[in-house]
């Protein structure tokens, strides 16, 4: 339990050797109702105070009430229970947050006189809930009192306690309290708690509901690490690799957190397309690969999701990535004839088409004059891939942009023997395309 955690308790047990000190009524004598006037007087007071709260008299109960907190103490449990009834009926009619105070210390002081620590502890923790609102100081007394229980005697917590022990973890790392470490602590405790129950009573529908209540808050926490999510579902997938739905919720779990560079998304990967063998499947299992440059793996993934699905739209996909990968490893002839092979199979490709642009941009095909008059087929493919894939403008517009200041100028065209714009002109080499002169802009 933390040192703020702690005051409350610790001005209950204050507030206690106070009325010792000064009282030394009742339990000096180690008698429940002291002796002498003293008892009498204990009793009296016990007699008046229990007819009022037995009336539901409050206000006039009260003021008998704390004669016999002072005075015995220890006389009878009651005396707190009761006293927690009076200070509640306080705070909801008054709006006083000052009785949320007063509360805790009757319940805190239950404690210390009539032990059953645990359970005491539990209901002010659910008190806390109730009442705490966004105090810091009351949020974190919340989870400490909850977390010591769920430490030291996890056997008293039912399901309602173990969601809330996740939920005052939640609101304690929102207030800065506690870190991602101890938010999964928490969380893993109560699901054992509630993991353990339902070993018992599978069906009880209370803690699988209270299990769905913290799987939500833990996932809305913010807290959830890549880390945090390994170390919950590792062992459970492993467990289970047949478990299509789980290996699912695993992996989109791992995709919404930004897991995608782990070890972990990549084994994930794995399982999913040794259970599921779609060409998607493969595909993922490529460009992560891929971006671990593994490029013997990716090809050979990529062959794979080519081979699974012959429908000409996801072999165009397929096709395209592929070409995508090659140009990325300046294999640009490769890159251009499996563009046109993707756009032969699904002629809106404009990813494919866009691709080729690239691999003729930048292509040495001879002098100077050659070398820049890739730019204009370059440009013309640029061109044809927005006009089928609008998502593709900006992209494709700014790198037309780039591309005209690279056009041959005049002078390159004069000394070549081609001194109009709109001409038709082959662009020779490898790339052998068919376009118009287009010359720089000065």
């Amino acid at each position: 339990m933390t040192n703020r955690a702690i005051r409350v308790i610790a001005a209950a047990a204050m507030t206690t050797v106070t009325l010792v000190l000064s009282a030394q009524k009742g339990i000096d004598t180690e008698t429940p109702f002291g002796s002498g006037q003293d008892s009498i007087r204990c009793l009296q007071n016990t007699f008046v105070y229990s007819g009022f709260f037995e009336s539901r008299e409050y206000d006039s109960a009260i003021y008998y009430w704390r004669q016999v907190f002072n005075e015995c103490p220890a006389s009878s449990e009651d005396i707190y229970v009761r006293g927690e009834v009076l200070y509640r009926e306080r705070l909801r009619t008054t709006g006083d947050s000052a009785y949320i105070d007063s509360v805790i210390m009757v319940m805190s002081l239950r404690t210390f006189y009539f032990d059953n620590k645990p359970s005491n502890d539990l209901a002010i923790s659910l008190f806390l809930s109730e009442h705490g609102g966004n105090n810091s100081f009351y949020t974190e007394l919340c989870y400490s009192l909850l977390k010591e229980v769920a430490d030291s005697v996890p056997a008293f917590m039912d399901q309602n306690h173990a969601a809330l022990l996740v939920e005052a973890a939640v609101n304690s790392y929102s207030t800065g309290m506690i870190d991602t470490t101890e938010v999964l602590a928490a969380y893993l405790k109560a699901n054992e708690i509630i993991d353990n129950q339902l070993k018992i009573t599978p069906d009880d529908f209370r803690y699988t509901d209270a299990a769905g209540r913290i799987e939500s808050l833990y996932r809305a926490s913010g807290a959830m690490t890549c880390g945090s999510i390994e170390a919950i579902y590792s062992r459970k997938v492993d467990e289970d690799i047949r478990n299509t739905p789980l290996l699912n919720e695993v992996f989109n779990l791992l995709t919404e957190k930004g897991c995608s560079g782990t070890d972990f998304y990549y084994r994930m990967a794995v399982k999913l397309f040794a259970v599921n063998r779609t060409a998607e499947n493969a595909v993922r299992l490529a460009e992560l690969n891929l971006a671990r440059n593994n490029i013997e793996k990716a090809e050979g993934y990529f062959s794979q999701a080519y081979s699974i699905d012959t429908s000409r739209m996801v072999r165009s996909d397929v096709l395209t990535r592929i070409a995508a990968m090659e140009l990325e490893l300046g294999k640009k002839q490769e890159a251009r004839d499996r563009g046109e092979h993707a756009y032969e199979l699904n002629n809106m490709n404009g990813k494919a088409v866009f691709i080729i642009a690239e691999a003729y941009a930048g292509s040495n095909i001879g002098d100077p004059f050659a070398n820049h008059s890739v730019y204009w087929v370059a440009v013309d493919y640029l061109n044809t891939a927005k006009s089928l894939d609008p998502s593709l403008t900006a992209d494709a517009d700014a790198k037309i942009r780039e591309y005209s200041k690279l056009f041959p100028t005049r002078e390159e065209g004069f000394y070549h023997g081609i001194t109009d714009e709109g001409i038709v002109y082959r662009v020779g080499g490898w790339i052998g395309e068919v376009t118009r002169v287009r010359f720089r802009k000065e």
